[in-house]
């Protein structure tokens, strides 16, 4: 009997090496994995840059820049910095036969972060006056490319009207509609 019990033994023995050895290699190989997918996700984040959020699916992406004609030296070598104008604005139409709204998504761009600070500052009455002008739009006019286009126009003069008033500097040279919704 000693014998069988030797034998059981040297049985149990070896399995325990060799599942110690494969939970080693298991955890090594979830290291690499789990290593390679973080160093993946950094590079790719960083080298990513700066993204806008999603509209939604039931909004139409407008990615057409009203571009101001710059009075101050243009800085084309720094990187564009955007600032989005949240939440997004809803306003109705004046029209008799039945309700109609439009929400937008605002988003300005400039290469002057002074501008993006001043941006931040008085975001309270750019918002206003913007509201003060989308409201005042018909809903025939802005359904089209070239309303929209007029209306991008409008709302970059407004922008940097209120700033140069307000903080005496006007930087931003693009107005962006990342989402436009008229019914």
């Amino acid at each position: 009997m000693a014998k069988k019990e030797d034998l059981d033994l040297d049985v149990e023995g070896k399995g325990k090496k060799s599942s110690k050895l494969k939970l080693i290699i298991i955890l090594l190989v979830g290291v690499l994995v789990l290593g390679g997918g973080g160093g993946a996700a950094w590079y790719f984040l960083m080298m990513k840059g700066d993204v806008t959020a999603d509209a939604g699916a039931d909004m139409e992406e407008v990615d057409e820049p009203v571009v101001k004609k710059k009075k101050k030296k243009k800085r084309s070598n720094e990187p564009p910095l955007f600032t989005g104008l949240d939440p997004a604005f809803v306003v109705s139409f004046k029209d008799q036969s039945q309700a109609r709204f439009m929400q937008l998504s605002v988003e300005l761009m400039s290469r002057d972060p002074e501008v993006i600070e001043a941006i931040d500052q008085y975001k309270p009455m750019l918002r206003n006056n913007l509201l003060l002008l989308f409201s005042s739009q018909k809903y025939e006019d802005v359904i089209t490319r070239e309303g929209k286009e007029k209306l991008l126009q409008q709302s970059l003069e407004e922008v940097n009207n209120t700033l140069s008033d307000e903080a005496g500097i006007d930087g931003v040279e693009a107005v962006y509609f990342t989402a436009f919704v008229a019914q």
